[in-house]
């Protein structure tokens, strides 16, 4: 009997996109998982659940899987499940980003030393105690960030100036440590690696601060073909709005960036990809544009970014789950390149940590033309707090208008209008 053709997702938490993309394109969507959430069986053909911190259960799951599927491509969706994405697909022999480059992806530490060849890279030591981090903080000059080693979205970053802040954010991030997200601080022991991989719960990063614009740049990647999306994402920060955190305000797409600033950007990317050798995934990178206009890179992920596939269709018209099944399957990617309109996408977080209560001025942006999409991701007095402190936001916004100039005053606008409150 001839195998169906199928795509492989590690994991499943609430990003259906790409799985509705393969179903579309005809495969299969089989889900390996630790534990099999509401509404999982409904949209994929097959689950497997397993004990996923165990090599030989992924071993044994490769021998199933290559026997029952002709599988065409492992996909994650997620971060924190990149790593296992990879051995996976190189036990299928399957195309896809090797194991010890996806731990780059994973791991901070390991990446600045995978790319420390490029000269965008940045200025970077590690430190497990704090008297290595005072010390590297002063060889960086003092004006550095303390950074998880497996964070994502901005969260457990630190920007510190001087000795007594960052002996603040280290006892912080100390204090952290015990609720720290299992599966994103994860040290992958049971995969039993032939190379040293930093420990997140016991390592930290120390990066010198480089001023600039941030911007993102979203591509995808086959065995031997890069995809750009067409325009860069300009990025906001918390401290551009005046706030003491480290999540990402609002993004802005297109970006106001010169031209030649996106190609730069793209550049340096590209570069990136193909020096830590990423290949038939989504990557997501993050850069900084510094005052002579030169990129440095921020960190690259070998998965999607969370919120593009939505800003870029409301931007672009362009669907990004469909085209990275389309490369992952080693088929042609075309992207539209002129823009429908802009869009910029908000995050909300609180000024402090307590139990949710409600977004002051909700109902005025749910009136508002503007308004694309908008979900208050927090249940009522469910803890929440800074973007330092390993919170996620408590509500995502999307908006969208003629100009550039006309979606930044709204998002710094509602930004300050719409405020989280706690007990």
């Amino acid at each position: 009997m001839r195998r169906k053709k199928a795509i492989v997702f590690t994991e499943y938490l609430h990003k259906l996109e790409s799985v509705e993309s393969a179903k579309r394109a005809g495969f299969a969507a089989v889900l390996v998982t630790r534990k099999t959430r509401k509404g999982a069986a409904e949209v994929f053909d097959e689950i497997y659940e397993e004990d996923l911190n165990k090599r030989e259960v992924w071993d044994a799951l490769a021998k199933t899987l290559s026997a029952k599927y002709n599988v065409k491509a492992v996909v994650s969706n997620y971060d924190h499940f990149v790593v296992q994405r990879s051995y996976l697909a190189e036990k299928l022999g399957v195309a896809a980003t090797t194991t010890y480059t996806a731990c780059c992806t994973r791991n901070k530490v390991l990446m600045r030393k995978a790319l420390a060849i490029m000269p965008e890279n940045i200025e970077f030591s590690v430190a497990q105690t704090l008297p290595e981090a005072l010390k590297a903080q002063k060889k960086l000059g003092g004006d550095v960030f303390l950074k998880s080693i497996a964070g994502i979205k901005s969260r457990c970053v630190f920007h510190v100036k001087t000795p007594t802040a960052l002996r603040r954010a280290w006892k912080e991030f100390t204090q952290l440590k015990a609720n720290l997200d299992e599966e994103l601080y994860n040290d992958f022991h049971y995969l039993d690696f032939r190379f040293d991989y930093p420990n997140p719960r016991e390592t930290v990063l120390i990066e010198k601060a480089i001023t600039g614009k941030q911007v993102t740049v979203s591509s995808l990647v086959d065995s031997h073909r890069v995809w750009h999306a067409p325009s860069v994402c300009d990025i906001y920060t918390a401290a551009d709005i005046g706030r003491d955190d480290s999540f990402l305000a609002f993004r802005i797409l297109p970006s106001a960036q010169p031209r030649k600033l996106w190609k730069e950007a793209k550049q340096v990317t590209e570069t990136a990809i193909k020096v830590l050798g990423l290949r038939n995934c989504a990557t997501f990178t993050e850069l900084i544009l510094d005052k002579k206009g030169k990129a440095r890179i921020i960190e690259i992920a070998s998965r999607m970014g969370g919120y593009r596939p939505l800003m870029y269709n409301h931007a672009y018209g362009i669907y990004l789950p469909d085209l990275l099944i389309r490369a992952v399957t080693g088929r042609r990617v075309k992207l539209r390149k002129k823009a429908q309109q802009y869009v910029s996408l908000l995050e909300l977080f609180p000024t402090k940590q307590g139990k949710f209560k409600r977004i002051e001025n909700w109902e005025e942006i749910q009136k508002d033309s503007a308004l694309r999409y908008s979900k208050i991701k927090a249940e009522p007095k469910k803890i929440v707090g800074l973007a330092r402190e390993n919170f996620e936001p408590v509500a995502v916004i999307l908006l969208a208008g003629k100009t550039y100039q006309e979606v930044k005053a709204k998002s710094l606008y509602y930004q300050e209008r719409l405020k989280v409150i706690v007990s």
